[in-house]
């Protein structure tokens, strides 16, 4: 497991340290810019188990070799395997609807981690110390709000207008107590939207690129554009000179839709 997790850390080019909200937050900052939210592989997966998570080594390797990263539970379930492998004391919690995030107890504080939501939550956030925190990247404004003793909301806002909102339940689980989520998130119909689209975002420096099917948008701290690909060719092109995604993903990624009858080409 050490080779494993030295690889892990070569991807995100850091080193092994002491565990510390510093190194926590730059572990975060890392993974974020140089590890994708995609859902090629998320199709891939599924047609292994309806319940799949890749094992560490497994999510190393193909990261490695398939420039894959994955969607909410496979990106915090690994994450936090690392972070556990690296000393850090954290468990799984639950987000509803549909998600998963991590909390990370260090110092006295627990802390609220999540590289898996495709957003700019930067730094661990210590939900407990105030009933409000706002952060703010890419044009998005993260906003988490203390609702009672073991419940936050998490609201995420483009241009002042909610977008999405989740409730955290702050308790600590284990990767057992969340299988029927998982099982939940691969459910293969057109209300789960998860499953009918492709969906990558990569933070890159000062820029963050959005992919939805045929749509990129790209985000900077002061504008947002958008490219329209109508074009099979060109769109694998531009896919996989910013993802860093293989060919052969995003092939099988485009029949599995068309064999659901959505053709994006």
């Amino acid at each position: 497991m050490e080779q494993v997790v030295n690889q892990y850390l070569k991807c995100l080019r850091l080193n092994k340290e002491i565990p510390s909200i510093n190194y926590l937050q730059r572990l975060i900052q890392h993974h974020l810019s140089l590890i994708p939210y995609e859902s090629f592989s998320k199709f891939h997966y599924y047609s292994l188990a309806p319940d799949y998570i890749p094992p560490l080594p497994l999510f190393v390797q193909n990261l490695v070799d398939k420039g894959w990263g994955g969607t909410c539970f496979t990106l915090n379930m690994n994450f936090a395997r690392l972070l556990s492998e690296l000393g850090f004391d954290c468990s799984l919690v639950r987000v509803e609807p549909g998600h998963l995030a991590i909390m990370v107890e260090i110092s006295d504080k627990k802390l609220y981690v999540d590289v898996g939501y495709g957003s700019p939550i930067m730094k661990p956030v210590e939900l407990e110390a105030k009933p409000r925190h706002i952060m703010h990247g890419f044009g998005e404004e993260i906003i988490f709000t203390k609702l009672s003793a073991d419940i936050y909301e998490i609201d995420r806002r483009a241009n002042g207008k909610t977008f999405v909102k989740k409730q955290i339940k702050w308790k600590p689980l284990s990767e057992l107590d969340i299988r029927d989520d998982i099982r939940s998130s691969y459910i293969d119909s057109d209300e789960n939207i998860t499953m009918r689209r492709i969906t990558a975002v990569r933070f890159n420096g000062h820029q963050c690129f959005y992919l939805r099917n045929r749509s990129m948008k790209v985000m900077t701290f002061r504008n947002i554009s958008e490219i329209q690909m109508n074009d099979r060719k060109k769109w694998g092109k531009l896919v996989q000179e910013i993802y860093q995604i293989e060919a052969e993903s995003l092939v099988e990624s485009l029949d599995f839709l068309e064999e659901r009858g959505i053709q994006l080409f």
